[in-house]
């Protein structure tokens, strides 16, 4: 008997951890890391050669700047995400990523 509510006591216990440890923050981390590379490298870019690129493009790369130090704070951080913030997150990475192709495929065009 003892063995049994041991073992019925060790199933509750995995089931309470694996509840309070939230949503799964290593796919938005992942999709951070990839727009964060793509970014860095046209931030990089643009301020090595700033001729080539017009104000909206500096205008956007500063706002997205901004939004990206947030996500890397809340990322980081050890304040709970809901799976919603993260699915947004991760949206807003691939938008980054969409953003980056097209303005590096404008510069090639040129």
């Amino acid at each position: 008997m003892k063995k049994l509510v041991a073992l019925l006591l060790a199933v509750i216990m995995c089931f309470a951890l694996v509840a309070c440890g939230g949503p799964d923050r290593q796919p938005a981390i992942d999709a951070f890391n990839e727009a964060s590379t793509a970014f860095d490298a046209l931030a990089a870019e643009v301020n090595a050669n700033p001729d080539e690129y017009s104000q909206e493009v500096f205008d956007t790369l500063n706002e997205m700047a901004d939004v990206m130090i947030q996500h890397k704070e809340l990322l980081e951080g050890d304040e709970e995400i809901s799976q919603e913030k993260l699915d947004e997150m991760m949206a807003w990475y691939g938008d980054v990523n969409e953003w980056v192709a097209s303005v590096e495929a404008e510069l090639a065009a040129q």
